[in-house]
């Protein structure tokens, strides 16, 4: 068996695993998931009264052990993880593994043959698991010991996971609203209106980064705030040039990656100009993403691109100013009349969560994971324990002090356990606030016309991180360079994109579009 690494087209989240070493020792898998903050407080409707939990083998609570990917640290032991167990009848035992830290964790568990029994990946990952041996079907464990996970992902187990005819993994749906925000309460008080195009967009950066929006005197604000290294901080800004970041479109019959698609340059080009006025975040080539979000947490950022339910939901505790700081999404129009986001996918939104083909006991897995996606399971790996960490109060949900902080959230066990498999439009869905709310509803209901593909091209399981960084060198270069060096300098980059695996990637990914387009007539 050859050494194999599969990586994300997009350059978002990849999880390398040696595959010489996968059939040799690997045990099972490993668990990627994205970490983050915990929720905070917000109206929601009374939870269904809780299911019957998983009886013990023989007197004895079956061991299921998972891996997860934290971004934040919380104590392994804590009252959320052993009522999981008690409720669940499945002694969980979790290790909870840094972001940074993550991947180099996951391998060494995988080649020591002491990987856990449940993990999960991004759709780039599946087939190659599944070619492996690495990772077992799931439809007979589903159909036996998954009632929750039928009645709420059935319609969408049949997305990337579906191979060969069989289920492999099932999607955690996590549909975040990955859309622009604009600081409400500075364009207020500069009477400036919410802006619907990008010439409207410039005038308020420049406001934000001229006339102090903070009123301390000081000119030391930043317009928009981003980082190269996190492609959604440009989503917004690619829609108005009708480029779905991250995704392919529909050029001439073949399907095209987004860095070729007709509009790609131009938006380069405005963003090109921003940095030049100096309305952008000036270091965007070199800052860190954490670096970045944590000048829009300290008040000095008036417009941010990432997810909703970050940016207005479990961000709000981490703002240091008092009023806490408003926010308005927005869809920006392009010279063209272009507007909007990536299309969002729901049965392919999210990562997938895995069983190993060694997993000792696969019955007390799946019971593990219909657990995590039961009302009850979900409520408790979000929310934490009903009447110690929140209530109900005349149906309206409530925190309960000292967990309406979200850091006391955490280390109870709120909210970090539901990024192993939530259930879709389940506890956290119901506690949104308004302005989360309007960004999701904003970017599903603006989608740019993509030609989505479910599979994986091989190129891109072989040469997909090469090409997003070839991808990214180019925008980050153009981004600073010259205006008038950039038209040259695609030239350049298409040429290399496509010599080096690009026309490969049009190849295969045409003939996956089309032979998915056949299936679903």
């Amino acid at each position: 068996m050859q050494k194999k690494a599969k990586y994300s087209f997009t350059g978002t989240t990849a999880v390398l695993i040696v595959c010489t070493l996968l059939v040799a020792a690997c045990s099972s898998g490993g668990k990627s998931a994205t970490g983050g903050t915990s929720p905070e407080p917000a109206a929601g409707s009374k939870q269904p009264a809780p299911s019957t939990s998983a009886p013990a083998a023989n007197g004895k609570m079956p061991v299921v052990t998972a891996l997860l990917n934290t971004a934040t640290n919380f104590p392994t032991e804590n009252p959320v993880i052993k009522a999981i167990r008690q409720k669940s009848g499945v002694d969980f035992q979790v290790e909870s593994v840094a972001s940074a830290d993550y991947e180099k964790r996951l391998n060494t568990l995988l080649v020591s043959g002491q990987a856990p029994d449940i993990f999960s990946v991004s759709k780039t990952k599946i087939q190659e698991l599944v070619a492996n041996g690495v990772i077992m079907p799931l439809d007979d464990l589903i159909a036996k010991y998954g009632p929750n996970i039928k009645e709420n992902k059935g319609p969408d187990l049949r997305g990337t996971a579906f191979v060969g005819g069989k289920v492999y993994g099932i999607p955690s749906i996590s549909v975040l609203g990955n859309a622009l925000a604009i600081r409400k309460d500075w364009l207020d008080k500069l009477k400036l209106p919410v802006p619907t195009t990008l010439d409207e967009f410039e005038k308020v950066l420049q406001g934000f980064v001229n006339d102090d929006p903070d009123g301390n005197g000081k000119k030391d604000t930043i317009g928009l705030g981003a980082a190269m290294d996190t492609d959604s901080n440009f989503t917004g800004i690619f829609g108005a040039f009708n480029v779905p970041l991250g995704q392919a479109m529909l050029v001439d019959g073949k399907v095209t990656p987004w860095m070729l698609s007709p509009g790609y340059v131009d938006a380069v080009k405005y963003l090109n100009k921003l940095f030049h006025a100096g309305l952008i975040e000036p270091e965007v080539a070199t800052i860190p993403y954490l670096q970045s979000v944590t000048k829009f947490f300290n008040g000095k950022v008036g417009a941010y691109n990432f997810n909703a339910e970050g940016t207005t939901q479990n961000w709000l505790t981490r703002y240091v100013e008092n009023p806490k700081p408003q926010f308005v999404y927005v869809v920006l129009k392009g010279p063209q009349g272009f507007g909007g986001y990536p299309k969002v996918v729901a049965a392919d939104a999210g990562s997938y969560a895995v069983v190993s083909s060694k997993a000792k006991d696969p019955a007390a897995v799946m019971k593990m994971l219909d657990f995590l996606v039961s009302k009850e399971g979900d409520a408790m790996t979000w929310a934490g324990i009903e009447g110690t960490s929140y209530q109900y109060v005349n149906g309206a949900f409530q925190w309960i002090p000292p967990y309406d902080d979200a850091v006391k959230l955490r280390d109870f066990g709120g909210y970090m356990y539901s990024v192993l498999l939530n259930r879709t439009n389940g506890m956290k869905e119901s506690l949104l606030n308004d302005a989360t709310k309007q960004g999701i509803k904003l970017v599903t209901d603006n989608p740019i016309k993509s030609a989505y593909i479910f599979g994986v091209p091989q190129v891109q399981v072989e040469k997909g991180k090469i090409l997003s960084d070839m991808e990214k060198e180019f925008r980050t270069k153009a981004m600073l360079a010259d205006s008038g060096a950039i038209d040259q300098m695609y030239a350049d980059f298409k040429k290399k994109y496509l010599d080096g695996g690009g026309n490969e990637w049009i190849t295969q990914a045409t003939k996956i579009y089309n032979d998915e387009q056949a299936a679903r007539k």
